[in-house]
């Protein structure tokens, strides 16, 4: 029966040390202790910090530049303004002509039939307004005169009194003298395009070219 006791105690200890043992053994690697994908990271970081990546610059705008084209004589104006008509189209540029001497012109704008601008001009009399009368051809065709002046103070003075009078609606208008010379200003944002004025030029000797500051 000995034999059968340390048959027994010698199972006992192997099942003992099965269980003792078990804890030391190497483990399978689990999906949570998988490494990192690195790459997939990396998209991530960028992505959670987009104002880390600085703006494209947007383009500076070019500033106008501007000349001022004087002392040309009627027939020289005529001929300049085809040719700066021609380079307009050629170029980025525009041009406008400016009177020398002008005038502010007090008026209530055009009506729309001779018949309703004489009907207006009755009330301005029983208003008690004076000096007016109609414009009769003309873009300003049915509009109602109320003088021409020198200056802006007179002619803004006179739309005050006609519009302490119930008449609203007057306009000044800045008018050129009859007679009156006129300039170019010619304008772009191209320098090459201005710098093409001074061969035009040469062919009108008399006149001047200057850099001006562009009108508002």
């Amino acid at each position: 029966m000995k034999w059968i006791a340390w048959a027994l105690l010698a199972l006992n200890l192997a099942v003992a040390g099965f269980f003792i043992g078990r804890g030391h053994w190497p483990q399978p690697a689990s999906g949570q202790n998988a490494p990192m994908n690195v790459e997939r990271l990396s998209l991530r970081s960028e992505s959670a910090h987009p104002s880390s990546v600085p703006p494209p610059q947007q383009a500076a705008r070019a500033e106008a530049l501007c000349v001022e084209w004087r002392g040309l004589s009627g027939e020289e104006r005529n001929q300049v303004r085809e040719q700066l008509k021609a380079l307009a189209h050629e170029r980025a540029m525009s041009f406008t002509e400016v009177p020398l001497n002008t005038r502010y012109w007090v008026i209530f704008p055009p009506l729309p039939s001779a018949e309703s601008a004489a009907a207006k001009l009755s009330e301005l009399a029983a208003a008690g307004v004076p000096d007016a009368f109609v414009v009769r051809d003309g873009v300003w065709r049915n509009a109602i005169s109320l003088g021409l002046y020198a200056n802006d103070e007179a002619a803004r003075r006179r739309a005050r009194e006609v519009e302490a009078r119930g008449v609203l609606g007057t306009r000044v208008e800045l008018q050129a003298r009859q007679g009156t010379e006129y300039y170019f200003v010619i304008r772009s944002e191209d320098p090459d395009a201005l710098k093409s004025l001074g061969g035009i030029k040469q062919a009108y000797p008399d006149s001047q070219q200057s850099r001006v500051a562009c009108p508002s």
